[in-house]
């Protein structure tokens, strides 16, 4: 059901920023996940942020539920430790230019859909963010960030989209 979990490509960075989240209708953003570990092992929540409505869906529920299993299955998600030496394991995921060098971005496809992870396994934040969007709207597509944070659209033919 899931492709193979990636490290972000520089270009993708800001799909994982909930600064997007003000372009969402042009981009297709669904909404995002915020998950934390708390400050001991056997603690794990997630609380999920809909900007489309998609969550109603019963398929986008147990399309969710079957990642963060998927996510939790690879170690990753599994608990703070892990999660940490995952990040270990995959330098290649850091995010230059974050404002902590621990911080790894992954991307990860489904038929319909494209998640983008962001961890945070630095000491003192426990929390990790799963953003989604609809594939379809991606696709000929890139993002670019300006030195303020903000993302244009740049569609295929080179030409700016409007904000």
């Amino acid at each position: 059901m899931f492709g193979e979990l990636q490290p972000l490509a520089s270009e993708e960075t800001p799909y994982f920023y909930s600064a997007i989240a003000t372009q969402s209708k042009e981009l297709s953003y669904i909404g995002h996940l915020r998950g934390d570990f708390g400050t001991d092992d056997d603690q794990f929540w997630m609380s999920w942020s809909d900007h489309a409505g998609e969550r109603r869906t019963l398929a986008f529920r147990e399309e969710l539920a079957a990642l963060v299993q998927h996510l939790q299955w690879q170690g990753i998600l599994l608990n703070l430790n892990e999660m940490r030496a995952y990040c270990r394991r995959h330098p290649e995921a850091r995010i230059p230019g974050a404002w902590h060098s621990d911080v790894c971005g992954f991307c990860l496809q489904t038929t319909h859909y494209r998640y983008y992870i962001r961890c945070v396994p630095h000491l003192g934040d426990y929390n990790f963010y799963i953003y989604c969007y609809r594939k379809n709207h991606l696709l000929g597509r890139s993002v670019q960030q300006n030195q303020n944070g903000a993302v244009n659209l740049v569609k295929s033919s080179g030409k700016m989209s409007s904000p």
